[in-house]
């Protein structure tokens, strides 16, 4: 679709994150997206794109509405799309370099976007409820009843999460691409720690294809080195193995007293990260923390 500006209408009133982040994924494939906040049915046809209004869906006149009695389009797991969801099936593939790369996108946030608006529960909340994207989304809403002002916090919100997107994406793209270097450092290994002398995402495949314990990294921006524990699974805050309960907590001269390495930093006092000046010195650490 080629014309200077590329239209699409959207309902007024409170956004929910849903209409923003499929806004803002049109965003990315149109930068001179032009958006509309309204029900008009005049308006309605005189655009390019209907989003999450209209009562209809239909890609080949780019209605994209789900909120119609007849809507029934739902993934595999039985989450049914919403807006967003809708969006990034059609046009998130525009936006990355493979299917891989849109899974993690569609898996990682997209669905639970989705889920959050049609009212499917994803986790279980326990004491304390995580304010979450769709919060903060819902949180950019003005106190306000002006049109006006309803306006120019959606479009504050569809900028931010635009941005967020294009990063989100662009480190899709990183982690998948460094897979086979991570898996490579794995066979360098000896088994209980590997090395990275440049920082490349690494959890994912250490954590699913691995029993390595300890990942040692080297931090450009500081100029220093540092050993991490490997969690137990994605998510967790148990570890494989511990550092010793003896490091926790310890800076400086009292971790490097204790520990017996002299440019030894800091032992974190959850026992799942140190640092220290040099590689000689964190590999130093984590050989200790093995015996």
């Amino acid at each position: 679709m080629k014309k200077d500006k590329i239209k699409v209408a959207v309902h007024g009133g409170t956004f929910h994150a849903d209409e923003v982040f499929a806004i803002a994924i049109l965003r990315l494939v149109y930068p001179n997206l032009e958006i509309t906040r309204t029900m008009d049915a005049e308006v309605l046809e005189n655009v390019d794109f209907r989003v999450d209004v209209g009562g209809k869906y239909d890609v080949k006149t780019n209605d994209f509405d789900h909120h119609q009695k007849e809507f029934k389009e739902k993934r595999d797991n039985n989450i049914l799309y919403a807006s967003a969801g809708l969006i990034w099936k059609h046009f998130g593939r525009d936006l990355v370099n493979s299917d891989d790369a849109w899974k993690a996108i569609e898996m990682g946030i997209i669905q639970y976007i989705d889920a959050v608006d049609v009212g499917v529960k994803t986790y279980d909340v326990k004491e304390v409820r995580p304010y979450d994207v769709a919060d903060f989304i819902h949180g950019l809403n003005p106190v306000s009843d002006s049109k006006e002002e309803f306006d120019k916090c959606f479009e504050e919100a569809v900028s931010i999460i635009t941005k967020l997107l294009a990063l989100e994406i662009q480190k899709a793209e990183i982690k998948i691409a460094a897979r086979e270097i991570v898996r490579g450092k794995i066979k360098e290994s000896n088994g209980d720690y590997m090395v990275l002398e440049n920082y490349v995402p690494w959890k994912e495949v250490v954590v699913n294809e691995s029993d390595l314990k300890y990942v040692v990294l080297y931090n450009s921006m500081v100029d220093r080195w540092s050993a991490v524990a490997v969690p137990v699974e994605i998510g967790s805050f148990d570890n494989r193995r511990d550092f010793p309960k003896t490091w926790g907590g310890l800076t400086d001269e009292e971790f490097q007293k204790v520990s017996g390495v002299k440019d030894a930093i800091f032992c974190h006092a959850s026992l799942f990260f140190m640092a220290a000046k040099s590689r000689e010195g964190i590999i130093q650490l984590v050989e200790l923390a093995l015996k």
